[in-house]
């Protein structure tokens, strides 16, 4: 097991256990620890903590780690994409074909709905159990919560977004209906929960414009890129060696991670040094408050 678990805000017991079958799906699921991050069986290298002030729950190191250092492996098995999704369902792929007209996150909203509608038999079930039960972008605003905005610009950014919303989730109904699923994921506020997850959680990957989900790698907390974390590394410094041929094809890359499709695997590797103790980050981009509202 890679991730364990650190110094947590009091919860309930439901909550502790679910973070712990959590852990023990991504064990079993393959996700990976380089060496040199590795704790030579005195504990883990990162644990899922909680930081008042700072994100709530988030990962902290357990050791100190270097800029560089690989911090998880996530195959690609395990990412949740439509692909993924579509490939192991007959039925949905069946449905999907005479709606090619939605948009790719439409899809992915709907093959989501559709795996949630599976519960205990989903695979990812327990990754499902802990996402948040709702979120806080526009789309989810109502009257009171726009008009608080104040500046008009916003304001009628949030009266777009819930538009938008509205008019997508009344095109993929017809959809959601013929797959059978269950009322209260037809609804308006399933299909808000199911988008929140889908723009504030999706990693890129080259094959699947609407991205992937990777359970435990949206653990993380976000950081907003600096103009040193902003750049590319030489990995001549990084601690994890790779073969000559692999220095050519890999002489520049994120710090943050990326899909890779010679470890077919999503990896994340250490933005900065990290001393033990310290909340590990992971950076997504630059945002306006507005903009983060808005994913």
């Amino acid at each position: 097991m890679v991730v364990g678990i650190g110094k947590m805000k009091p919860s309930s017991e439901a909550e502790e256990r679910g973070l712990k079958r959590l852990l023990e799906w991504a064990a079993e699921h393959g996700i990976e620890v380089s060496e040199s991050c590795s704790s030579l069986g005195l504990g883990h290298s990162m644990g899922v903590s909680y930081f008042p002030g700072a994100g709530g729950r988030g990962v902290a190191a357990l050791r100190p780690i270097t800029k560089g250092d690989l911090l998880l492996k996530f195959p690609k098995s395990a990412l949740i994409t439509t692909h993924s999704l579509i490939s192991r369902y007959e039925t949905l792929s069946l449905a999907l074909k005479p709606h090619l007209s939605l948009s790719p996150t439409q899809i992915f909203t709907v093959c989501l709905l559709y795996e949630i509608n599976k519960g205990k038999a989903s695979p990812w079930h327990p990754y499902f159990l802990h996402l948040p039960r709702s979120y806080s972008i526009l789309a989810a605003f109502g009257e009171l919560e726009t008009q608080a905005l104040q500046v008009d610009y916003a304001i009628w950014a949030a009266q777009k977004a819930i538009s938008k919303a509205k008019y997508e989730w009344k095109q993929a109904s017809n959809l959601m209906k013929e797959l059978k699923l269950q009322p209260p994921l037809l609804t308006f506020r399933a299909w808000i929960w199911a988008t929140g997850t889908i723009s504030s959680r999706t990693l890129h990957v080259p094959w699947d414009e609407a991205g992937c989900l990777c359970p435990v790698g949206d653990l993380f907390n976000y950081a907003a890129p600096t103009e040193e974390s902003d750049s590319f590394e030489d990995v001549d410094n990084w601690k994890n060696e790779h073969a000559k041929d692999e220095l050519d094809m890999h002489s520049q890359r994120l710090t943050d991670g990326g899909y890779e499709e010679d470890a077919a695997a999503y990896c994340f590797y250490a933005k900065k040094n990290y001393d033990e103790g310290e909340q590990v980050l992971l950076s997504y981009g630059t945002y306006t408050n507005l903009e983060l509202l808005e994913l």
